[in-house]
């Protein structure tokens, strides 16, 4: 159990406190000041449009802390401390998609909200204690444009939603 984690502890726990070191270093000053601002932009956006779709339950500040938690939980226990972490297009969707399936059955959302990320969290822990990031290898191109190709429909949908509203007003 937990193999892959323990192995990648071992492997890295020789350079943590050289990656902390080389954080300080002058050169690494352009770095740190491009993921910042990488991290933070998508995370305030998506947060502002998310606070809009969950009729402000979650936003801006409730991503920046998340964004926070997450980069740095990451960054100790990943092999890539330099991946960009944040909010995306299929959060935004899949909230908006949640809040709207709460907001029709009279559900409390935020609780509803909870218990999805406490079911993920230990469905993502049963993953990494057996091992399975070795099926990745499994995931193709074709998955890929499929999840792609989605998420695009649904956003070219709510776009052309919104035009639709935007017409409605005017015509009132």
């Amino acid at each position: 159990l937990f193999g892959g984690l323990i192995n990648d502890i071992k492997r890295k726990k020789l350079w943590y406190l050289s990656d902390v070191k080389d954080g300080f270093a002058l050169q690494t000053v352009a770095s740190v000041v491009f993921l910042y601002f990488a991290c933070l932009t998508p995370i305030i956006t998506f947060g502002g449009l998310l606070g809009e779709a969950t009729q402000f339950r979650l936003g801006a500040i409730e991503s920046l802390l998340a964004g926070a938690v997450c980069g740095i939980i990451y960054g100790l226990f990943s092999g890539q401390p330099l991946t960009i972490l944040g909010s995306t297009g299929p959060v935004l969707v899949f909230e908006t998609i949640l809040f709207g399936f709460c907001r029709d059955h009279g559900l409390d959302y935020l609780p509803f909200r909870l218990w999805i990320g406490m079911w993920t969290a230990l469905i993502l822990v049963v993953l990494v204690a057996l091992d399975a990031s070795v099926l990745v290898c499994y995931i193709t191109r074709f998955t890929e444009e499929n999840f792609a190709t989605l998420i695009s429909l649904i956003f070219m949908y709510k776009a052309i939603e919104k035009v639709r509203d935007f017409y409605k007003a005017i015509e009132k």
